[in-house]
Parts: C-alpha cells; structure tokens; sequence
C-alpha cells in the first residue's frame, strides 16, 4: 500500500518502490536504521530522485490537501513530516540544532539574492538571526569571528559564496565550550576579596597619601602629636601594606633583592653609631642618636644598648667577652632580665678594675623594633605608637638589625630559610587579588563577558593557558621595572585575552569584509586603556607584559580557519615560532629578574604613570627609602 498522503490513482508499483525509498530514508535519518547499511548520502539521493518523481508539479495541491487535513484536527502526512526533517537535516550547519531540538530549524546563511552572508540575516551584520523554530546559534556556540566584541565593534564579513568550500565547511563549525574556566576564576576572585575586606581595614579613599595624626605617649614618656602618612586607595579596600601580606606582588618578597638587603646594610652600620637615651630616674630609656637625645631629663651612654650587655647577660652560652665586641648586629640577643636586676644593681667594677656603667641596663627600655610602611622601615618606638602607625612591633629585641622586618611585611608562608625571600608564588597570586570593590567589579564585568564569550570559542584550557601565562609575564615585567611598587589584580591576564581578540582577527583574515577596520577598532580600545594605565596604581607594565605574552600564546592555542594548504603550513610555522619565543621571553624574564637585579628604566616612569602634581605619581617610585628612623 502506498503512504496515504499520495493522490488517489497514483498507486502502482513505482509508488510502493518509492515507498519503501521513503521509509528507509525516514529511518535512516532516524538513526534507527544506521545498522542496515543504509549510506547517509544514499538515502539523500533516494529521497530527492523521489521527489523530483513524485512531486513535480503537485506543490500546490499537496500543500492545500495539508492545510485541510490541519483544519480538521489530522496530523500531516508523514511526507511531510520528512520533508520538513529533511530540510533541518541535510544542511550541515543546522544538523546539530534539529537533533537536539526534534524539529527543523533555519540556518543562519540567508540568501539575497545569488549571495549568501555568512553567519547573518542580512548584508554586513554579525548579529545572529533567531527564529520562533530555534536557530543554529544555541546556548553556549560561537562561530570563528563573532561574538561579544564582534557585535559592539558592528563587524562585517563577507559574503560566503566568496570563499572557497573547505574555507566555508570550517566556518560552518561551531564552537560549544562551556564556561568553566570563567565560572571558576569569578568565584576564586570573589572569596579572596570578601576573605580580605573581612580581615583588613578599608583604607581612606584617594590618590594621594592622607596625613593621620593623634596625640599618644611617646616612649620619652611626654604627650606628643604624631602623625604619618597612611596610603590611600582609590579602590575602596585595604592599605597595601596589608595586600602586600596577604600576597601581592613585591619583589623584596619574592627574591633576594640586591638594593634592598645593601640599604638594610647600610642601616646597619649607622645603628653602630647610636646609644641609649636615659630619662634620670631611669623610668624610660630608648635607643637613638645623640643628636636626637635631646631631653633635659636624659643622658645619653654612648656605644651602649639599652637593656642589652655582657654585664646584664646570664647566659653561660655568652659568657665570652668576644662576643660583646664589634658591631652591635653581631651582639648575642640576651636582654636583661627582672630577675637579675638586684644583682646588676650591685655591680660595680668589672674584673679588670673598671667602673661599670649600668644604667642602661637597669632602666626601663620604652621603645624597641617596630616594623612599619610598604617597605618595612625599622624604627624604635613605643608599643602604643608603632600600633598608630599599624607597624609589626617586637618586644623581645632593642635592635633593630635582631628583627627580620621583610619577613613581617611580607607574611604569608615566611620563608623557607631565614632572611632569604623566595615567595616566587607570587608571580600568579596577584591574578587572583584585587585592591578592593571597585577593582573586582571591573575585573568581574571583563570576565563575564569577554573572556566567558572567548572561552565558549577556544575552550577551557587553552583560555586558561592564555590567561595564566599572560598574567605571570605581565606580573614579572613588572617585578623587574618598578620592583617597589605592589600590585594585585588580574589586569595582565586579561590584557592578554584583549590581544587574543587580535590574533582572533588576524589569523582569519580572509572572513572579514574590511579587516583592517576591524583591527583598527580593536587597536583603538586597547590603546584608551592603555591611557587609563597612566593613573596611579594601576600598573601599564602588567598590561604591556600581559598584552604580549596573550599574543604570543593565542596564536599558538587559538582555533584558527585555514584557507589553503600554504596558509595552513604558514600559520604552523608561526605558531611554532611564537611557542619558542614565548619560551624564550620567559625564561629571560626570570633570569633578569633573579640575576640581573637593578635592570630597571628609570624614563620608563611616564608608561607607567605622568606626573601631573608633584605628589601624583609618588607611589610609582623605584626608590628604597631609609629602613631606621627614631
């Protein structure tokens, strides 16, 4: 019997042929007749020589016969059915979409006229074209050269009848990656910050240092109005002092550093020089210069340490006279102690016949280490003031060369040896850390959208491997140029998904309709954000590093359209070259950071940030400043 939908008088033995055709075709398309041998291009050709056949002529009638078998309430005939199934099928680009759908959907090529536009509804649009019936653009596909930024940027492509059929069977293929890698970094983003604001104080919102002052006990035992200047943050969130403990990027921290360790030298040699600072009724006493032991209630005992001597130690392990010789730094670290003081009192010449001098070492040491600033100054103060002025005090030294001041700026793990800084984590820490809540909604507004929109097209891990390697090179170029200078954020790694947009636009070239326009608008974004850049505390550097190491290695991982087979083996040899210079560009990057030490560019400062106060770009200095102060 032939299918119910042929006309009356038509069945005949060519009828049931084509019936059976018909059903086999059905079947196969199913899927439920894959396992009979049934040829996916076989069936295609049965079924239109079927048509041709069958319906020539007849479009008209059977589509009123339908649209009647509707008004009655009957289902549609099962050519129909097929028909329509045939026409979501057959074209490769809709082929996906009807099978997770179960109905025919349009693809997205329109035809005007001769020309057919690729991936648009009309002439010079990226946009996609939706439809009521589903469209080949799902959730979660890209095609090569669309996406978020193609539709700000309004691009253009040209038409698909211009370019070769392997060029448009590439085009064809879409990208359905899931945002993991996004979903995932947002997330870690978001902790850190909350973990942070609900540790550390928000620091005063600005752009320049803001004096604090207050009136306290200083350690000469007199009411003074101290004040220092507390740096600000225009982010709102923490002081860098403490993203500098909690992992920003600091070279002093990550190695080290020459020019740190010869001013802490330095430093050192200058603390030989000072003496202890007595109050007469020996109430108070404190280390300093002379010139700085100025009260007329206070002595001052030169080439002595307050609280610290031969005399006043009872430790038999320092018992020997060459070890109270030298340096004070090379002193042993035995302070007086209460118990001893009665027997220190009694004390009055040493075995050579020598009148002791004592008082400083029965008087109440008022001031000791405290560690303070970005870049861990050392100076003696109060236990009250050093908490002013949020420093690190150590109660248990009179020096400060006893105390390791990098080791508390720096926090974290410490060190695995002591004094040597070696947290080289935190080349990729900072990609993870934010200077407060206006940084991360930047970052968050970035990654939700651009670089989810990329990830969809190259995958989880190559935009992982892009983002990483971009955000440790732009970190370690910025280690090397202003090694002083903390920062956090993920600016470089995404600087570096920036320049993947360009290689997106480069390596397939071709698909555009005006490509330099196209790289021109991309050129221009990139370089307002690089004037952005100048502002304080935002660091060029980073982006710079970021920007070329995300070039380097897009054009490496990136998915790419190959429009002959000498574009194909010029494109493999660029990737291969940009693989090695990647290579090579980091290694350089660590060896000079590590070995090289002092490789900075001091007229480099106006990349980074432009002065246009005196004090504007005070923070972007390559300077140490002095570690003791009194």
């Amino acid at each position: 019997m032939s299918h119910p939908y042929y006309r009356a008088g038509e069945e005949d033995e060519g009828g049931a042929r084509d019936d059976r055709l018909m059903r086999e075709a059905m079947a196969a398309f199913q899927g439920g007749r894959r396992s009979t041998g049934v040829n996916s291009n076989r069936w295609q050709q049965k079924y239109q020589t079927m048509r041709a056949k069958k319906l020539k002529g007849d479009v008209v009638e059977r589509n009123n016969s339908e649209t009647g078998n509707l008004e009655r309430g009957q289902r549609p005939g099962a050519f129909t059915m097929m028909r329509d199934f045939y026409k979501g099928y057959t074209d490769p680009e809709t082929r996906a979409a009807t099978l997770k759908h179960g109905r025919p959907v349009q693809p997205t090529a329109r035809k005007f006229g001769d020309n057919e536009f690729f991936g648009s509804d009309k002439p010079g649009a990226a946009k996609k074209d939706a439809t009521m019936e589903g469209d080949i653009h799902t959730d979660g596909e890209r095609n090569i050269g669309e996406g978020f930024m193609a539709d700000i940027l309004d691009r253009e492509f040209v038409t698909m009848s211009k370019l070769p059929p392997e060029v448009r069977k590439q085009l064809r293929v879409k990208f359905d990656n899931r945002p993991y890698f996004t979903s995932w970094v947002m997330f870690v983003n978001i902790v850190i910050v909350i973990i942070t604001l609900a540790t550390q104080s928000i620091a005063p919102v600005g752009f320049v240092d803001k004096l604090v002052s207050r009136q306290l006990l200083r350690h000469n035992l007199a009411y003074e109005t101290i004040g220092y200047n507390q740096t600000t943050n225009f982010w709102i969130g923490p002081d860098y002092q403490s993203l500098i403990h909690l992992g920003a990027k600091y070279s002093p921290c990550m190695r080290k550093d020459k020019a740190y360790f010869e001013k802490i030298a330095e430093d050192t040699a200058e603390e030989d020089k000072t003496g202890c600072c007595i109050r007469e009724d020996l109430n108070a006493c404190w280390q300093t210069k002379q010139t700085q032991c100025t009260s007329s209630f206070a002595k001052f005992q030169e080439n002595k340490v307050c609280g610290l001597g031969k005399h006043g130690c009872y430790n038999e392990a320092y018992s020997n006279e060459s070890l109270w010789e030298g340096a004070y730094s090379t002193w042993p670290n035995c302070p007086v102690e209460a118990e001893h003081r009665d027997e220190i009192s009694a004390l009055d010449k040493d075995k050579n016949g020598n009148k002791i001098e004592k008082d400083h070492l029965l008087c109440e040491v008022s001031a000791r280490p405290c560690c303070i600033g970005l870049q861990g100054e050392c100076t003696i103060v109060s236990q009250e003031e050093c908490s002013f002025r949020k420093g690190f005090f150590h109660e248990n030294a009179t020096l400060c060369s006893q105390v390791s001041c990098i080791t508390d700026i720096c926090g974290l793990s410490g060190f695995l040896f002591d004094n040597i800084p070696d947290q080289f984590y935190r080349a990729l820490l900072p990609t993870f850390m934010h200077a407060g809540i206006i940084h991360l909604a930047i970052t968050l507004v970035f990654q939700a959208t651009i670089l989810r929109d990329m990830e969809k097209f190259a995958g989880w891990w190559r935009i992982g491997f892009i983002y990483f390697a971009s955000g440790i090179g732009g970190t370690m170029l910025s280690a090397i140029l202003i090694p002083y200078q903390p920062e956090v954020g993920a600016s470089g790694a995404l600087y570096g998904i920036l320049a993947s947009l360009i290689v997106e636009v480069v390596v397939n070239w071709k698909i555009y309709k005006s490509p330099f326009l196209e790289l021109a608008k991309l050129v221009l974004l990139l370089a307002l954000l690089f004037l952005v850049g100048l502002l304080p505390w935002i660091d060029n550097y980073a982006h710079i590093g970021g920007f070329l190491f995300g070039f380097l290695t897009s054009f490496v991982v990136l998915p790419h359209v190959n429009f002959s087979e000498e574009d194909r083996i010029a494109k493999l040899v660029v990737q291969i070259a940009c693989g090695v210079l990647s290579v090579v560009l980091f290694a350089l990057l660590f060896i000079v950071f590590y070995l090289a030490q002092g490789s900075t560019c001091e007229n480099c400062i106006y990349i980074n940030c432009i002065p246009f106060t005196d004090s504007f770009c005070q923070d972007s200095t390559m300077e140490l400043r002095p570690r003791i102060g009194g």
